[in-house]
């Protein structure tokens, strides 16, 4: 990975994968314009962004003139008042997205599906009070990941020359402790963690389940 303030770009491979995959995370004051389909556009604001920065860029940057295989897309927070109208309400995404590339997007879809299923259930199919039941059970839990998403997004591509600083001598100091130490402290972050996503009380509903 290479960062800068306000972007990164990288490269990474996988199992089974016989070539490399690059990607590039940016921020911008303004949203940009280009349209969705428009993929020259797309690879032209590429360009534009990282024009200054050195390392691989260069390379990475003519490998994508030339590949059909390119996606570009915002990170983008949904923020709606309610998820519901009428007979109509969203799950996921649709309704909830915390942004793709910060994660958490299918947790909170499938809690979100058995949620509302559970409220549908428990109310006799009456969405009237079945989609405000479903909003206020899983309001908080939406609030909370979409803060974590910030704060992931918010490292990931540091917002200031001190957060990059701090980015680059922390890799740099994890990349030369011990093995054995990098594992311990692995485990020791592992077991302090809370995962929001472990923490929403999953509600047993009666009658969710036909049998």
């Amino acid at each position: 990975m290479y960062p800068q303030v306000d972007k990164m770009a990288g490269m990474y491979s996988a199992a089974r994968l016989s070539d490399a995959r690059a990607f590039f995370l940016f921020r911008t004051p303004e949203p940009l314009d280009y349209h969705h389909r428009d993929v020259g556009r797309q690879k032209a604001l590429l360009g534009e962004v990282y024009a200054d920065v050195g390392w691989e860029l260069p390379r990475m940057l003519a490998e994508i003139d030339a590949t059909d295989t390119f996606y570009m897309d915002s990170i983008t927070q949904l923020r709606m008042d309610t998820w519901s109208k009428g007979r109509i309400t969203l799950v996921g995404d649709a309704g909830y997205c915390p942004g793709p590339a910060v994660g958490g997007s299918t947790s909170l879809a499938v809690v979100g599906a058995y949620v509302l299923a559970g409220e549908i259930a428990a109310a006799a199919g009456d969405h009237a009070r079945a989609y405000p039941a479903y909003e206020a059970a899983l309001r908080e839990y939406v609030e909370v990941s979409r803060k974590l998403a910030l704060t992931a997004s918010g490292t990931l591509v540091p917002k200031s020359r001190l957060g990059l600083c701090t980015l680059v001598h922390g890799a740099r100091i994890l990349g030369h402790l011990p093995s054995s130490l990098t594992r311990s402290l692995s485990r020791l972050a592992a077991a302090r963690r809370i995962n929001i996503h472990d923490t929403f009380a999953l509600r047993d509903y009666q009658g969710l389940i036909s049998r």
